[in-house]
């Protein structure tokens, strides 16, 4: 086991107050800007609420393509076949 674990890493705690520091300064402003703004907020809340439903939508289609069945009209070509055996190669 490593004795230097990530809990009592002294820099891991500072990154923790940092981050802890800029997120309660960040959460601050924003709340001062929806007090002060709150019709701006509200569409900056609205347009980023339907941005994440985009992303999901195209999520969820492109994992449907991913697991789709291979469709059925699909052909399968022997690349180990030898050029002779191919019947529907033509030799021009």
């Amino acid at each position: 086991m490593n004795d230097s674990s990530p809990v009592d890493n002294p820099l891991v705690d500072e990154v923790r107050k940092l981050v802890s520091a800029v997120g309660g300064q960040a959460q601050q402003v924003l709340g001062r800007f929806r007090d002060d703004n709150p019709e701006v907020y509200q569409h900056l809340a609205t347009a980023g609420n339907e941005l994440l439903a985009a992303y999901r939508a195209v999520l969820a289609g492109q994992e449907r393509r991913w697991s789709a069945p291979a469709p059925s009209d699909s052909e399968r070509i022997d690349l180990d076949a030898e050029p002779d055996a191919r019947p529907d190669r033509q030799d021009v």
